[in-house]
C-alpha cells in the first residue's frame, strides 16, 4: 500500500530532536551532579581541614637579666600571643618546647634541637577559645654551663650585657583542636619558627616597647619578608 504524501512525515526528524533533547538533559545531569560532588567535596575539605594556632613573639624580642651571685644567672623572658581565628573549634597546644638557635636555617634543619640549641624554654600548656587570644611568658635560666646554654650567649648577656640580633625561636608542641568539650578532638604535631628576634635587654625597656611583634610560621617559605 502506498503512503500518502505527508503521511507520518518528520518521523525520521522528531526521533533526532529526542536524542538531541536526551543528550541535552543527560548533559546538564552530568554538569549539576559534578557540581554538587564538588561543592560536597570542598565542604568535607573545610570541615576536615586542619586548624592552626597563630603565634607571634610581642615586641620581637627576649629580654634578659643578669642575676649575679654565687651562682651568676641569666634570667630570659620571651612574651608569646596565640591567637585562635576559628570560629568552631577551641585549641590547645601541649608539650610545648621552645629553642633558641644562632639562625634560623640551623633552627629548621637540626634533626637534634635539644643538643643543637643555644638554650630551651619548657613553658605550660595553652588553650585558646574560638576566635580569642591569649598572652604567655616563658621564662628560662642560663648559667655558666655548656649543657644549659650556650657560652657565647652566656658571656654576651651575663658578662658583657649585650644584646643579640637575628636569632630564631623554633616551637615544637602538640596542637589538639577540638570541636565540643571532650568529642571530636583532633591532634598533630606542630612546629613554628619566629624569626628574626632580638636576645637581650632588660623587661619593659625602650628597645622592647618599641619592637615590632614577630609573627611565627609553620613554613619558612612563606615567611614575611622582614620590615
Amino acid at each position: 500500500m502506498m503512503r500518502e504524501d505527508g503521511d507520518g512525515g518528520g518521523g525520521c526528524g522528531e526521533n533526532s530532536a529526542f536524542r538531541w533533547l536526551d543528550a541535552v538533559r543527560y548533559t546538564v545531569a552530568t554538569v549539576v551532579t559534578l557540581l554538587i560532588l564538588t561543592v560536597i567535596v570542598v565542604a568535607i575539605k573545610v570541615v576536615l581541614r586542619p586548624e592552626s594556632l597563630r603565634l607571634s613573639v610581642i615586641g620581637g624580642s627576649v629580654s634578659s637579666t643578669p642575676l649575679p651571685g654565687a651562682n651568676a644567672v641569666v634570667a630570659l623572658r620571651v612574651q608569646l600571643r596565640a591567637e585562635n581565628p576559628s570560629g568552631r573549634v577551641r585549641m590547645y597546644f601541649f608539650n610545648i618546647t621552645a629553642y633558641l638557635f644562632d639562625n634560623v636555617t640551623l633552627a629548621a634543619s637540626t634533626s637534634d634541637p635539644e643538643e643543637d640549641c643555644s638554650i630551651l624554654f619548657n613553658p605550660a600548656d595553652m588553650a585558646v577559645a574560638q576566635q580569642m587570644g591569649a598572652v604567655a611568658a616563658w621564662d628560662a635560666e642560663g648559667v655558666d654551663d655548656p649543657g644549659v646554654m650556650n657560652p657565647v650567649y652566656f658571656d654576651v648577656l651575663y658578662r658583657k650585657r649585650r644584646a643579640i640580633s637575628d636569632v630564631a625561636m623554633r616551637v615544637d608542641g602538640r596542637l589538639v583542636t577540638e570541636v565540643r568539650s571532650g568529642i571530636n578532638r583532633t591532634s598533630h604535631l606542630a612546629t613554628y619558627y619566629c624569626w628574626p628576634l632580638l636576645v637581650g635587654g632588660s623587661p619593659g625597656d625602650e628597645a622592647s616597647k618599641s619592637g615590632k611583634d614577630v609573627p611565627c610560621t609553620e613554613d619558612l617559605g612563606n615567611h614575611p619578608p622582614d620590615g
